[in-house]
């Protein structure tokens, strides 16, 4: 979900955002030796180099050629030109592109002692298996603390988003890192397509939906193309299958997390509410999709999801050379689209239409907005001293942590987000970029993400993906595919209850 084949665009204005970080500060060039820091901010004694994996936040300095793939960033670079003026002695020294993100690169350069300070990886790496424990610093206790770059703020998580508050949170309660980004999808449609084969509006139903897929593909326009990507489908049909009493009856093992989490599934298992071969909606759904995919591109649905090389041909490359009618996708598109030399305008998006009365198990609950979430790439760590040997040094963590702080403010994360021009800044007070601002809402709408498990171990998101693709493809009977998925799933809460060491008596 989060590799991109082609570069998307950078939105525009982004310095005069950095600029106005700080309201009344110099943007010249020279360094005092010895600036007057503002009220209430803190001295830092410590000097040195502050590493960090930036990922796709990466900034590409002045004058140096942009890596392939992805846009010139230049909001983290301002930022830490900023801050080694406040705090002279003090280098940010930003890694290759590439680095962090990936659970096995990580582990491997903790083993040696030898992680970045500051790296990017998912929260569901941290919370589970993935990384283990002792890799990256419990920051509970500082969230609690205020953040001294933010004017009358008494604790730093008190302009986070709550959604993504209470879907990072570990199952022990504890935040292992700081996420300030979201991702939004929706189905994008090429109007001028739409227009040919007559469809007027977007629909409203599934049924309405399939007919439109249909009406395209009789009019010679392939319907739609994308990968069926379960973590994505999970979301979108599971929560309505449960039903709403159902949902609330796995947030109540959790009464002050107000969403399903990994813990909530894994629980919910246990009790039998959720064992596939006890409650028949938890697969009830698995032919209403499959009624899609076979009305789009098959060639692109018997792609492999996982695994897949950079020169793979997505759903997305057909639907940005207009060679068919639709795709499902993320916030990234409008920035692909315009980058296909398509105007704007001739872009259309919708949510999932709904999908009640799509079988006896199917509910009224809208689901539309639960696929996306704190998956960007503004999701930050740090390394603990057995992960990252320098922060051994008296005064680094603190220096450190500093850094962490001084680029997670609202205007911090709304310049930094934004430069991207991918996914949607989420801390209280930034604002989205002009081409994603439609899609804000989808934060603020009733949130029921429910993955069906594969967030329970990595293990589990490869086996569950790799079946549903399988049986979406016609390659997997119903039977055969309900059978597997109950054996991985077993297999994946047995480990993730020994792993997090889980006492089902409790809830």
């Amino acid at each position: 979900m989060r590799r991109l084949s082609k570069s998307v665009l950078v939105a525009a204005g982004i310095l005069p955002l950095i600029a106005a970080l700080f309201p009344g500060m110099s943007w010249a060039a020279s360094k005092p030796t010895s600036p007057r820091l503002p009220a209430g901010w803190p001295k830092l004694h410590w000097k040195g180099t502050i590493t960090m994996g930036a990922w796709v936040f990466t900034p590409t300095p002045p004058g140096k050629p942009v890596p392939t793939g992805l846009t010139r960033q230049t909001a983290l670079f301002t930022l830490a030109k900023r801050f080694e003026h406040w705090y002279p002695g003090i280098h940010i020294k930003f890694l290759n592109s590439q680095y962090g993100n990936n659970p096995q690169f990580i582990t491997t350069k903790a083993a040696g002692g030898l992680l970045a300070d500051v790296w990017d990886t998912q929260y569901e790496f941290l919370n589970s298996a993935a990384i283990p424990r002792g890799i990256a610093v419990n920051l509970t206790p500082y969230f609690h603390q205020s953040n001294p770059y933010v004017p009358n703020n008494r604790h730093w998580m008190n302009y986070m988003n709550p959604n993504t508050l209470a879907i990072t949170k570990s199952p022990s309660g504890t935040y292992y890192e700081v996420n300030g980004d979201y991702i939004a999808t929706a189905f994008y449609y090429n109007k001028a397509l739409f227009k040919k084969a007559g469809i007027v509006g977007i629909p409203r139903t599934w049924a309405q939906l399939l007919a439109d897929c249909r009406k395209l593909n009789a009019h010679g326009i392939t319907a739609g193309a994308e990968r069926p990507l379960w973590s994505w489908w999970a979301r979108l049909f599971l929560p309505n299958y449960l039903g709403l009493a159902t949902i609330k009856k796995l947030e109540a093992f959790q009464p002050h997390t107000p969403t399903v989490t990994a813990l909530d599934e894994a629980i919910g298992y246990e009790k039998g509410i959720l064992n596939p071969l006890k409650n028949p909606r938890m697969m009830a759904w698995w032919p209403v999709a499959k009624q899609l995919f076979s009305l789009w591109d098959k060639n692109i649905v018997d792609t492999p999801v996982l695994n897949a090389s950079s020169s793979t041909v997505t759903g997305t490359d057909l639907f940005d050379a207009a060679k068919v009618a639709m795709t499902y996708t993320g916030s990234w598109e409008p920035g692909l689209w315009t980058s296909a030399h398509h105007p704007l305008s001739n872009l259309g998006s919708f949510p999932l239409p709904s999908v009640a009365h799509t079988s006896r198990y199917a509910t009224g609950l809208r689901t539309a907005t639960n696929v996306g979430g704190p998956t960007g790439g503004f999701q930050w760590s740090i390394s603990t001293p057995r992960a990252d040997a320098s922060m051994k040094q008296a005064g680094k963590f603190q220096a450190v942590l500093d850094w962490l702080r001084f680029i997670s403010t609202p205007k911090a994360d709304q310049a930094v987000v934004n430069g991207w021009g991918v996914t949607l800044p989420t801390f209280k007070g930034s604002k989205p970029t002009l081409a994603n601002a439609p899609l804000v809402r989808s934060m603020k709408q009733p949130w029921y993400p429910v993955f069906g498990f594969s967030d329970l171990t990595t293990e589990a998101n490869t086996q569950i993906t790799n079946l549903f693709q399988e049986y979406i493809s016609g390659h997997l009977s119903f039977a055969a595919a309900k059978q597997q998925y109950a054996s991985a799933v077993q297999t994946a809460v047995q480990q993730y209850i020994a792993t997090n060491h889980v006492k089902v008596s409790k809830y």
